[in-house]
């Protein structure tokens, strides 16, 4: 997991998400005070909005997806690893989850921009590690392993929240560790296919691919002496 700094929300935001969303909130319960709009009328499912059942709310958020890719690189900040669009499912996780708070469906304050697996990991828990407020400190990577794991000199509390963290969301599952292993070889050139040389990649391209790899081996001063950076 790494630090991630919030984006600014897009201009468009209110106009795409926020307003249809509070619109949509309020006619789940019957609430016809807003301006009217083109399309069907939707049914009312609850009387309150804390009682709205999470399958009923429109994923408006989904329109935001484009741009919460753009402006974070296309990285998600559990692994701390790229998620390409070509191979990967980007998701819109929502850190207060929707289950807990239907009013922050629909706000970029609680976009996390998430890999799929890893969305689907975390659920509905909230014993995880917002990437806004995580320090890249809390983690060590075993580079013999590459299982990500708290950091010694750690608080117990700090410690706890980061081993369930990586837990809850599967951080060290195989998948996840062979990929950061192919990052850390590539960029060391220990990469043996004979269709792809043993030729070292830059720092630059770590730090863009899987920035939590590359923060580690740089806290860990195994970068190389030849690279840049």
């Amino acid at each position: 997991m790494i630090h991630v700094d919030p984006a600014e929300e897009p201009a468009d935001f209110d106009e795409l998400v926020r307003i249809p969303g509070e619109r949509a909130l309020r006619e789940l319960v019957g609430d016809t005070s807003g301006p009217p709009r083109r399309g069907r009328k939707r049914s009312v499912v609850a009387t309150t909005i804390d009682a709205i059942p999470v399958e009923n709310l429109p994923t408006f958020w989904t329109r935001a997806l484009p741009e919460l890719r753009r402006r974070y690189g296309n990285v998600c900040g559990y692994l701390g690893m790229r998620i390409h669009e070509a191979t990967g499912a980007a998701t819109v996780d929502h850190f207060v989850p929707k289950s807990r708070d239907r009013r922050l469906a629909y706000e970029w304050s609680n976009f996390r921009l998430a890999a799929a697996q890893v969305n689907t990991n975390k659920g509905d828990h909230e014993d995880v590690l917002d990437p806004f407020e995580v320090q890249d400190h809390w983690f060590t990577l075993d580079v013999a392993s590459f299982e990500i794991a708290p950091a010694d000199d750690l608080e117990a509390e700090v410690r706890a929240k980061v081993e369930a963290t990586i837990s809850r969301l599967g951080l060290n599952d195989p998948v996840f560790c062979d990929a950061r292993a192919e990052y850390h070889d590539r960029y060391h050139g220990l990469r043996t296919d004979p269709d792809d040389p043993p030729e070292p990649w830059p720092l630059s391209w770590l730090a863009c691919e899987c920035p939590l790899v590359a923060r580690q081996l740089r806290r860990q001063g195994r970068l190389r002496a030849e690279g840049p950076g």
